[in-house]
């Protein structure tokens, strides 16, 4: 008695009040994700789950057989989340979005199911299914790992928080704050009277800087094509339109994913749940020609009047490269080599100019390293030296590789987003703007939680004369030449087109990086399909229809 009453007293008495008062937790409704015009990207529908409060369960096998079959669940799994409770007294969480008959039947039998309770709470929806996937990302239930990054965020075990895009980086703003009811129980668990409630608080709610309706013209026109669109403001780095195809249904893990639909998509040969615009790491092809001009004209290599002979192909050691143009250009100066896109003029081009130099300006374009959008993951491409290739492949560097790499071919890779950075350069008048995908933050009354602003990473070292050429000849890339499929009555696009070959056996790869209008830019575009199964340039055909639909319905 002495030890019971003495030594085990407080802790006793402890299990007699927590057996009595039982704190309940508050679901929170988690914040809205909003286009840049207010429109609903995101919302929050009712829901019930289903879950067991340890403590008050007297007879656990009976009660979980019962459980496993009325809930469609393994055995296993109910044990599995039990053992990983950390509070006796507080429910754990067994299914999610149960149907209200099931939800209706337990209730009836309340006295047959001690410690069951059944949860209100809010189910994250996504009304328009696939648009914007990943941008916007989708939730998923806490995994250990993020549990200990998120103390101090009121995360706990079984709750469901962001698992990538948006939903995952400003997830902190976005969760909210759980309430909770303190009730009286009786021997069963059933609650006779609450004894205080705390009300929980709504998320913040995030404004992106994506306008709905170029989302949508951007998603129509690429279609099923794998690929990349994305659309952004040159000057501020806003992201306007992001659009990664194959794409994914977030309503499917909002509902609860069955563990066969989870594989479809893992490993699925397309990777539908890889964001291609930061983590798709391609060979620019022709594109790259913007930055080889801007090295020859600032280094003084050569002035845009000295010319190269292009007979159709060019021959360096025992290797011959080919022209797209089997007759060749002729002889023909920097203009009229981007114009055309000429792959002659530049392999003699990048051979007189050196890899260093041709690396150095790609580092200063902002290639090979992160851009710094606000998504987890992205990839920094590749940049490859002589340095890098006698220690990886124990080779030396060969003309014939810089050859390649004077038209984006070879062992250099860029993500779509560095590739928008490149042209805002030239679209801009120089500078590197870090591309983002949040306005602000605004608190469920409407309070500004957090404004973003563009933020200017430093300035390409390109004069004046030098931009104007490149605008010049990029205007007519499309007036007269490799971009003609561009052209349109709505409004005057500036751009340069690419293709990309890759493994033997695979269709390339197709660009388009340009701006509109030409004379005074507000939009910066980046295209790429890949593995292209059109005989044309169609990523200039793709950004001839979205401009066109959004020029002409004045959608920016």
């Amino acid at each position: 008695m002495a030890w019971l009453q003495l030594i085990e007293g407080e802790r006793y008495l402890s299990i007699s009040k927590n057996s009595r008062l039982q704190l309940l937790p508050l679901p929170c409704t988690r914040g809205l994700i909003l286009d840049r015009n207010g429109e609903k990207l995101t919302q929050n529908e009712a829901s019930f789950s289903v879950g067991v409060i340890p403590s008050n369960v007297s007879n656990p096998d009976h009660l979980l057989d019962h459980l496993a079959r009325i809930l469609k669940l393994d055995k296993k799994v109910i044990l599995e989340r039990l053992g990983k409770a950390s509070n006796p007294f507080r429910p754990v969480v067994l299914k999610r979005n149960v149907g209200i008959s099931t939800v209706t039947f337990l209730l009836e039998r309340e006295e047959e199911f001690p410690g069951v309770v059944i949860i209100a709470q809010p189910v994250r929806t996504y009304p328009y299914g696939r648009l914007a996937s990943h941008l916007l990302g989708h939730l998923g239930e806490v995994s250990q790992a993020e549990l200990s990054l998120s103390s101090g965020y009121g995360i706990e075990l079984g709750d469901l928080v962001g698992k990538m895009g948006v939903e995952k980086v400003y997830n902190r703003y976005l969760q909210g704050e759980k309430g909770g009811r303190q009730v009286e129980v009786d021997a069963h668990g059933r609650a006779l009277r609450t004894i205080s409630e705390k009300d929980p608080l709504p998320g913040h709610n995030l404004y992106l800087t994506i306008d709905l309706r170029m989302q949508e013209i951007a998603e129509k026109e690429l279609g099923e094509r794998k690929g990349v669109v994305l659309i952004g403001d040159p000057y501020s780095g806003e992201i306007l339109a992001l659009v990664s195809h194959p794409g994914f249904d977030p309503n499917l893990f909002s509902w609860g994913i069955s563990e066969s639909e989870w594989n479809r998509l893992r490993d699925e040969p397309l990777h539908p749940l890889e964001n291609r615009v930061m983590r798709g790491e391609y060979p620019l092809g022709s594109t790259i020609k913007v930055i080889i001009a801007s090295v020859a004209l600032e280094e003084g290599i050569i002035s845009k009047e000295d010319t190269f002979f292009c007979g159709g192909s060019f021959t360096i050691g025992n290797r011959v490269f080919k022209g797209w143009k089997e007759e060749g250009h002729g002889r023909i100066n920097l203009e009229e080599a981007i114009i055309h896109s000429c792959n002659v003029y530049f392999y003699q081009l990048g051979l007189r100019l050196g890899v260093k130099r041709i690396i150095r300006y790609a580092r200063l374009f902002g290639l090979g390293k992160p851009t710094g959008i606000d998504l987890f993951s992205e990839k920094q491409g590749f940049l490859p030296t002589p340095e890098w290739k006698k220690k990886y492949k124990g080779e030396a560097w060969y003309g014939g590789d810089t050859v390649n790499l004077s038209i984006g071919q070879g062992y250099i890779l860029v993500t779509p987003v560095q590739m928008l950075k490149v042209i805002s350069v030239i679209a801009n008048g120089g500078y590197l703007i870090r591309p983002y995908l949040i306005k602000k933050i605004v608190s469920p009354r409407g309070a500004l939680i957090k404004e973003f602003q563009p933020q200017k990473m430093g300035r390409v070292p390109l004069s004046p004369a030098t931009l104007n050429f490149l605008r010049r000849s990029l205007r007519d890339v499309v007036r007269r030449g490799t971009g003609w499929r561009v052209k349109n009555k709505i409004v005057e696009i500036s751009g340069k087109t690419g293709t990309a070959e890759v493994s033997e056996g695979q269709k390339p790869h197709n660009w388009f990086i340009g701006y509109a209008p030409s004379t005074h830019p507000r939009l910066a575009v980046v295209v790429l399909v890949e593995n292209r199964e059109e005989d044309i340039q169609i990523a200039s055909q793709i950004t001839r229809e979205i401009f066109s639909q959004i020029f002409e319905k004045n959608v920016h």
